[in-house]
């Protein structure tokens, strides 16, 4: 009994750092529109802060905030693994820095 308490006690202190860190990689096969639909209305559907456009940061930044989990709107609610490619590969796509920099939400999303 006491083994089964320390093991969900380890299991309770790793999960929060892992839950919201992913792995981006593969990411250039993704789909742009699953993409935009996942981070704008799947992740609102979980999440009441405000969700930023792809324009407000850099491809580094969002990179960066997505491997990591850090600034991520409601600390990464509403986001999965299976769907992280695909908003990665959106959010690259619509960066500051990239060619074709999205700085409003469309209206097609909410």
């Amino acid at each position: 009994m006491k083994k089964i308490v320390v093991l969900i006690a380890c299991l309770a202190l790793m999960a929060p750092g892992m839950a919201f860190s992913f792995d981006i990689s593969g990411w250039e096969s993704a789909n742009k529109d699953r993409g935009q639909w996942a981070w704008f209305t799947g992740q609102a559907q979980k999440c009441d802060q405000t969700i930023p456009v792809p324009g407000s940061k850099t491809r580094a930044e969002w990179e960066q905030m997505l491997t990591s989990g850090s600034g991520l709107p409601c600390d990464g609610a509403g986001l999965s693994q299976r769907t992280i490619k695909h908003i990665y590969l959106f959010l690259d796509s619509h960066a500051s820095d990239s060619d074709d920099p999205m700085n409003q939400k469309p209206e097609s999303c909410g």
